[in-house]
């Protein structure tokens, strides 16, 4: 079984990567010029944002007591 400690150095690892996803996914938006490739990157960055807020509300849940 896996300890709360475990788990959130699994969810650190997993929103290093989320927030890389955004970064990345906005920096390749601002390299494209075709508007609707433009914007299903952006489109990706927001859900990449999104996945952001769900591993930060289950670190919040591990850190909450009992």
């Amino acid at each position: 079984m896996f300890t709360n400690e475990a788990y959130k150095t699994y969810l650190q690892q997993l929103q290093e990567l989320e927030q890389r996803m955004v970064r990345e996914s906005w920096e390749l938006s601002e390299k494209i010029d075709d508007p609707e490739i433009k914007e299903f990157m952006l489109h990706i960055m927001r859900d990449e944002e999104r996945h952001v807020g769900y591993v930060q509300e289950m670190m919040r849940i591990l850190d909450e007591p009992g």
